[in-house]
Parts: C-alpha cells; sequence; structure tokens
C-alpha cells in the first residue's frame, strides 16, 4: 500500500483529534468541548473532501497526459470547454472556511471575556483577534458571495483556446438578466509564486509581473468581444509541477445595476515554439 502525502495528513489529523479527544475524556466535560469538536471535525472533514478532490483531478490529469501528450492545456476539465468558470465560487468556499474556523475561536472569546473582565483579568483581550479574524472574513465571505451570486449574469465564451504567445487572445461577454451594463474593463495578468529568503526561514509571495490591457468591441445582441495582444517573450503558464509555478489570469469589472463586480478567470497560454 503506497502511503500518498495526503494519506499522512489524514493520519495526522486522526491522531490529532484522536489525543484532544482522549485528554479531554481524562479531564473533564465542559461546555467549550461542543465548539472545539465541532472545529477539529469540520477541519477533519474539510481535508478528507479535499483529499478526495485532489485525487479525482490527478487521475484526471493522469489519464490526459496519455491522451494529449502534446497539449498540457487539455489537462484541466476548465481548459477543455470554452465557457470559462470564474474563480468566485472557490473563492468563497475558502473564505467561509476561515469565517467558521475563527468563528468558533471567536464564540470561545467572547465567553472569556464575559467571565475575565469583570474578574480584572485583562489577558483575556487577546481574544480581540480570532473576534476581529472572524469579522473580517464574514465580510470577505459576504461580498464573495455577492459577487459569486452576480456571476450568473455574465456569460464568458472563450474564442481562443488556448491563447498563443505572439498571436491575440479573445473572448466574448454576455451580460443576461439585466437591462443595463455600464462600461466593461478586462486585462491579462501574469501572475507567480516567488520564493523569498529571510532571516527566520523561507517565504513564498504571489506578485503580479505582467498586465496586459484589453480591448473591447461592441456586437450584435448584446455581447462584448474582449481582445489582449500578447506580445512575443512573453511567459507562458507552467504546466509541470517541477516548473515554477506561474499562470495567466483574466479580469473582467463588469458594471451591474447592483455593484459593478470583478471577476478572474485562469487563462493557459502556450508557447508555439514548444507545441
Amino acid at each position: 500500500m503506497r502511503v500518498t502525502t495526503n494519506g499522512v495528513i489524514v493520519i495526522g489529523v486522526v491522531t490529532m483529534i484522536a489525543i484532544m479527544v482522549a485528554a479531554i475524556a481524562y479531564q473533564q466535560f465542559s461546555w467549550w468541548v461542543f465548539p472545539f469538536g465541532l472545529l477539529f471535525l469540520t477541519i477533519f472533514a474539510g481535508i478528507l473532501w479535499l483529499c478526495f478532490l485532489d485525487h479525482r483531478e490527478d487521475r484526471f490529469r493522469r489519464a490526459s497526459e496519455g491522451k494529449f501528450p502534446d497539449e498540457p492545456w487539455m489537462r484541466s476539465k476548465r481548459w477543455r470547454t470554452d465557457n470559462m468558470t470564474s474563480r468566485s465560487k472557490p473563492e468563497f468556499w475558502g473564505s467561509l472556511a476561515f469565517t467558521l474556523i475563527l468563528g468558533v475561536f471567536a464564540l470561545s472569546g467572547i465567553v472569556s471575556l464575559q467571565a475575565g473582565l469583570p474578574e480584572g483579568n485583562y489577558w483575556v483581550l487577546l481574544n480581540l483577534i480570532p473576534i476581529v479574524g472572524a469579522l473580517y472574513f464574514a465580510l470577505s465571505t459576504y461580498f464573495a458571495w455577492r459577487t459569486w451570486r452576480l456571476e450568473r449574469y455574465v456569460n464568458l465564451i472563450s474564442e481562443t483556446r488556448p491563447a498563443w504567445i505572439g498571436s491575440k487572445f479573445s473572448a466574448v461577454i454576455k451580460v443576461v438578466g439585466v437591462r443595463r451594463t455600464d462600461q466593461v474593463e478586462a486585462w491579462l495578468e501574469h501572475l507567480k509564486v516567488v520564493r523569498r529568503e529571510e532571516s527566520d526561514g523561507v517565504a513564498f509571495e504571489k506578485v503580479v509581473d505582467q498586465k496586459l490591457t484589453g480591448q473591447t468591441e461592441e456586437m450584435s445582441g448584446g455581447q462584448i468581444r474582449i481582445s489582449v495582444d500578447i506580445p512575443e517573450n512573453t511567459p507562458a503558464t507552467s504546466w509541470n509541477d517541477d516548473e515554477q509555478e506561474s499562470w495567466w489570469d483574466f479580469v473582467i469589472v463588469v458594471g451591474l445595476p447592483e455593484k459593478k463586480i470583478t471577476l478572474r478567470y485562469e487563462v493557459p497560454v502556450a508557447d508555439p515554439a514548444l507545441h
């Protein structure tokens, strides 16, 4: 039996939960067992679900490598279709996960504040940190949910898949279900993960090192074509795990009657000299 990284993570989490439950049972049963038990069960269920999704994605990628050895953009389900999907959905679920985790600590922090401040224990003011963090991520979750909800009005269809270096990337956007659409702005961003050596260790930072402005063209039926020129010597998407991680995001800002929303779509950019 081959133990993968995901398997090690799951085993570690199960062991941690078992130790925590044993420690609680050995000492005493108190009210705070419920929120922290819920927290660890949520984390455990989330890790199991992520492991399952990662395993399924890995199987699909390995099968696609044999079918499309010279077309790495065909190894992702998102890139096999012309209908583009934004990052709003995973951003919402990620923000919601942080909100739930910090919310449990914030709940226990509120109880600690109520019990400690009347006794003059000002150390309990440290509980304001998870409370403020939970409020911040709750607000971020609301904005992410609102963007995800408004995304249903925006249909984006790619006309060039993949985008080629030295050529032009174009996509057609149509806003449905609303009477008025304000100005549409769009651009391509190249992002990469930079490894930085620091005094206390190594840090990884996501940076934007290139931005290509798009041009819009009005079409019939309320559609708008967005095109971006990709010049020569532009970095391509990193296809392999051993390369420096880099990718391209197609960013669209659409003005709707309710609010202006920003949607991000990952676009595969390939080098014609290599494919």
